[in-house]
């Protein structure tokens, strides 16, 4: 038996706030992984931070650079905040970042929060740069989060989170396949801050709303649909593709925000044909929405939708990064070919010491 405790570090492309948790994992004699979240938090950015992140898009090099180094310092310090309070020390922590500029047909993927000013701020060991050796082995570096939902997931037919962008992960003919299946809080809350709020609260606002049929069209039409999976959806394409779409439709804000959702529902169920089975687990901030879950299950009704429980819903991504840690710190792969489309698995991500 083998025994293992991570800090596990996310934050999404929504600008929600920096997630943490602190998880605990056991490989059974049996060879199969068992977790469990100890403590977690989700930090709400104060707005200079989101500012600086917002403006690291459009940065030059130096001060693109600057931000990373003092991003990758307020991670490492918020770690240490986190731990003392709860008293509580990881082997490791694994961070993610966040996405800057995500371009693997370029050869790259940028998340910031410089690792090595995490290890020192901290004082402990830190992994980050998951992404860019999948990448160089001919990957997307994208969806990451399968290998904990085939390891630490596997009783779910299908697992698919909603965060900024929806993703799925199923096994296919004994493989793990995943792919980025569409937009999702991205355009509901560009949607929301039209209407002065961070979100659409349980989907209140889009309830009232009638579907635009010109809207869902143009949206089912975007070229990202067409491509094969694995595939993976950049910040940089829904800003491009997506939401000119959104802005240059006249329909009433709450028909664009019920237009939308049931948009994901239904790429949801185009996602799910591809594979066999009905329990699907839904997690990330669009499972709090409970129009859009509803629409899910209009979409899909001879499945089986299973929200988990809001500890699970919040920081499943930030558990999964916490376990890849792990995978990494131990040599064992964390990235999956099958997901990712790279030429071999790969245990990626860059391990920095204090």
């Amino acid at each position: 038996m083998e025994k293992y405790t991570a800090l596990g570090m996310m934050s999404g492309s929504s600008l929600d706030g920096l997630d943490m948790a602190f998880c605990e994992f056991t490989l059974t004699e049996e060879g199969h992984w068992k977790y469990s979240i100890i403590a977690a938090d989700t930090l709400s950015y104060e707005e200079q931070w989101k500012m600086l992140l917002k403006e690291s898009f459009d940065a030059p090099g130096d001060k693109l650079m600057e931000n990373h180094v003092a991003y990758g310092r307020f991670l490492g310090e918020q770690a240490g905040a986190f731990l003392k309070k709860t008293g509580l020390q990881p082997d490791i922590i694994a961070s993610h970042g966040h996405t800057i500029f995500h371009k693997p047909h370029k050869g790259f993927s940028f998340q910031l929060g410089e690792g090595q000013a995490i290890a020192s701020a901290s004082g402990i060991e830190t992994v980050s740069d998951f992404r860019n050796k999948d990448i160089q082995a001919g990957g997307q570096g994208a969806p990451l989060v399968p290998v904990g939902d085939k390891l630490l997931f596997g009783e779910y037919d299908f697992c698919i989170n909603f965060g900024g962008i929806a993703n799925i992960s199923f096994e296919k003919n004994g493989h793990r396949v995943a792919w980025d299946v569409c937009p999702a809080n991205q355009l509901l809350n560009h949607l929301s801050r039209q209407m002065g709020k961070a979100y659409d609260k349980n989907g209140e606002t889009a309830a009232l709303g009638k579907p635009d049929k010109t809207l869902f069209d143009q949206l089912n039409r975007v070229a990202f649909y067409r491509r094969p999976f694995p595939k993976s959806l950049s910040n940089e394409e829904v800003a491009e593709f997506f939401i000119p779409l959104l802005d240059a439709s006249p329909a009433p804000i709450e028909d664009k925000l019920f237009t939308v959702v049931k948009h994901i529902a239904f790429q949801i169920a185009q996602a799910v044909n591809e594979g066999t089975g009905k329990k699907m687990l839904l997690t990330g901030g669009g499972a709090h929405n409970t129009f859009l879950v509803e629409a899910i299950r209009r979409e899909c009704p001879h499945h089986q939708i299973i929200v988990p429980e809001p500890a699970i819903i919040d920081f499943k991504e930030a558990l999964i990064f916490a376990f890849m840690g792990v995978l990494r710190k131990t040599g064992r792969n964390n990235c999956l070919a099958t997901s990712t489309g790279a030429r071999h698995d790969t245990s990626a991500g860059v391990i920095y010491w204090p």
